[in-house]
C-alpha cells in the first residue's frame, strides 16, 4: 500500500519560501497523476512517477528545507511498492532500503510488515537490519511491552499529595453553571454522568490538534468561550482541561494526564483520569476521542490497568461510541494498540487540579513524572518529580 503525502507532515505552509511553494505544486501535481496510475493498476507508469518525483527533489534540494527530504523517501517506499508488484524484486529491496535507513520519514515497523505490496520481498536478508531497528523504534507495542517495570522505592510520605479542588469552591460553581452540568448528570450513577459529561463536552468542542489554545487563561471558560462560534476548536491538552474542570466541578476527582513516547517523534496525548468511587480507580477517559476503554467483559479500565494489559498481551477495547469531531470512527487496533501504545511510556500528572490550575502564576504547580525504572525522559524539566512507583502515581484522591 503506498504512502500518501500531506503537506502537513513535514512543514508549515505559512513558512514556505517560493522555491518550496513551486516544489510541493509539482510534487502536488505528479502525486495525483501517481495514485491515478497506481489505483488504475498501470504499475510501469506509477514507477516513472515516483522517479519524476525522486528526480525533482535532488534537483531543487538545496532551495527547500530538510523536513522536504519526506517527499523524496516516502517516493523511494513507493516505487518500492509499484516495483514489488512488477516482480522487480532486487530494485524493490534497494528501493525500500534507501527509504527506511534515511531517517527523513516516519513509516512504522507494523505498517511496512503489513503491506500487502511488500510481502513477497520482506524476507531479504539485506533488509532485515533495517527492518530490525525500525521495530526497536516504531513498534510501539514491542517498545511498550519491553520497557522496564515500575519500581517502589521512594518512601511515600516524602513525596507531595496530589490534591483535587472542592466542587464548593466559587470558579468551580461558575464552571458548573456556565455548562449546566447539572442537566447533563444522572443523578445517583456516577458512572452513567462520567460518560455523559465526556460526550457532552466532546460533542460542545471539536478537537483541533493544528493550533495551540486560546490565550487569556487555562481554563474550561476561557477556552469554551473562545469556541463558541465554531470557528475554532483546542488541542486534546485544551479539551482535557476543560473536562478536567467539568469533573471537578461535580466533585469527581479528575487528573489531565500527559501520555508520552519514549522517544518523542511528532506528537504525545492527553487524556483524563478520573476517579470512580463505585471502582475505585482512575478511568480512562479521553475527550479528543469520546472514548473509554475496556476488558472483554465490559468493564471499564483504568489508565493503569490499560497499560498493563497491553504490555501483558490482555484485551483491550475503545467504546463502541468512541470516534474524532463526529466524524471519523477510533478503532480499537489504530487507537490503543498503535496510537496509544506508542503514548504510554511516560505519564505526567499534576501535583494539583483546580481551575485555572496551568496559568496560576501564584500558585505554580510541579508536575509528577512516572518513568519505568531506568529511564529519564527527555521531555521531562529537571525541575520536576521522577518517580518510578506506579502506586505513588496512582494514589486514590482523600
Amino acid at each position: 500500500m503506498i504512502l500518501l503525502l500531506s503537506l502537513a507532515c513535514f512543514t508549515s505552509l505559512s513558512a514556505q519560501t517560493d522555491a518550496e511553494r513551486k516544489f510541493m505544486a509539482s510534487v502536488d501535481s505528479l502525486n495525483t497523476q501517481f495514485i491515478n496510475a497506481y489505483t488504475e493498476k498501470d504499475y510501469p507508469a506509477a514507477e516513472a512517477l515516483c522517479q519524476k518525483v525522486i528526480d525533482l527533489y535532488d534537483a531543487h534540494a538545496s532551495q527547500l528545507a530538510e523536513g522536504y527530504a519526506y517527499v523524496k523517501y516516502s517516493y523511494y517506499y513507493n516505487m518500492a511498492s509499484v516495483q514489488a508488484i512488477l516482480g522487480k524484486k532486487q530494485e524493490a529491496v534497494s528501493s525500500l532500503l534507501k527509504s527506511l535507513n534515511s531517517n527523513k520519514m516516519e513509516v512504522s515497523y507494523n505498517r511496512v510488515v503489513n503491506d500487502e505490496d511488500l510481502k513477497d520481498i520482506l524476507n531479504a536478508p539485506e533488509l532485515q537490519p533495517a527492518l530490525q531497528r525500525l521495530k526497536e523504534t516504531t513498534d510501539y507495542l514491542y517498545i511498550l511491552q519491553n520497557a522496564p517495570e515500575y519500581t517502589r522505592t521512594q518512601p511515600a510520605d516524602s513525596l507531595p499529595r496530589i490534591v483535587y479542588a472542592q466542587a464548593d469552591e466559587p470558579d468551580l460553581k461558575r464552571v458548573r453553571n456556565y455548562f449546566r452540568l447539572d442537566s447533563v448528570a444522572v443523578a445517583g450513577d456516577e458512572l452513567a454522568t462520567i460518560k455523559r459529561i465526556l460526550t457532552y463536552i466532546h460533542d460542545k468542542i471539536r478537537h483541533d490538534g493544528g493550533n495551540g489554545n486560546p490565550t487569556g487563561g487555562n481554563n474550561s471558560i476561557n477556552f469554551a468561550e473562545a469556541c463558541k462560534d465554531g470557528s475554532r476548536g483546542l488541542n486534546c491538552r485544551g479539551l482535557a482541561t476543560v473536562l478536567n474542570e467539568c469533573y471537578l466541578s461535580m466533585g469527581i476527582p479528575s487528573r489531565v494526564i500527559t501520555c508520552m513516547p519514549k522517544t518523542y517523534i511528532s506528537d504525545c496525548h492527553v487524556i483524563n483520569a478520573v476517579y470512580s468511587s463505585t471502582l475505585g480507580k482512575w478511568l480512562w477517559i479521553d475527550p479528543t476521542n469520546n472514548a473509554w476503554v475496556t476488558d472483554e467483559q465490559g468493564n471499564l479500565l483504568s489508565v493503569q490497568e490499560v497499560r498493563a494489559r497491553l504490555r501483558s498481551g490482555q484485551p483491550v477495547r475503545v467504546n463502541e461510541e468512541a470516534n474524532w469531531n463526529n466524524e471519523k470512527k477510533t478503532t480499537t487496533e489504530d487507537y490503543l494498540y498503535e496510537y496509544m501504545a506508542k503514548n504510554l511510556f511516560y505519564l505526567e500528572s499534576w501535583t494539583r487540579y483546580g481551575f485555572n490550575t496551568e496559568s496560576d502564576y501564584e500558585n505554580l504547580i510541579n508536575y509528577i513524572f512516572l518513568q519505568p525504572t531506568g529511564c529519564d525522559s527527555s521531555q521531562r524539566n529537571s525541575r520536576n518529580l521522577s518517580v518510578n512507583d506506579d502506586q505513588y502515581f496512582w494514589q486514590a484522591p482523600r
